[in-house]
């Protein structure tokens, strides 16, 4: 039992994660045209009026001005069971997919909706360009405060 045990636990951990690399990003579905589902390629975020997902198959652009809304969501890679779970987070840390849904207009005013799976390292960077450039999560300035006399 416990040689069955010992290589279930070696074939968890063995696993390679089908997380995207480096920078790179994945279409993993949604109603936007152009571009197949599970198609992996790139996030231009350099220009400051359109996000451009370009990959060998096709691009899609989303203005930033046509966003209605964006969410960040994170999903466990592996899905074990309770005991498989408890082994193998006691020998190596469970691996996360990063998720983004950006809802928005195209030029028909159609609504619209892609998800990307990113890297680990870009949600940070993703969502503070979102939040700075979507007119959606703009937040109101505060005006000046006075001094009471």
């Amino acid at each position: 039992m416990n040689k069955l045990a010992g290589f279930f636990c070696f074939l968890i951990l063995a696993m390679p994660a089908l997380a995207v690399e480096g920078s790179q990003v994945m279409y993993v579905g949604g109603s936007a045209t152009g571009v197949v589902a599970g198609t992996v390629g790139n996030l231009d975020m350099t220009t400051e009026t359109v996000l451009v997902f370009q990959s060998a198959a096709g691009k899609i652009q989303i203005p930033y001005a046509a966003i209605q809304s964006f969410e960040y969501s994170t999903e466990v890679t592996h899905h074990l069971g309770v005991m498989p779970a408890i082994a193998v987070g006691l020998v190596k840390k469970r691996q996360r997919r990063h998720f983004f849904r950006i809802s928005y207009m195209d030029q028909r005013d159609t609504a619209q909706v892609a998800i990307f799976e990113v890297p680990k390292g870009m949600p940070r960077t993703l969502k503070a360009i979102l939040q700075d450039r979507s007119p959606t999560n703009r937040q109101p300035s505060r005006p000046a405060s006075t001094p009471n006399p």
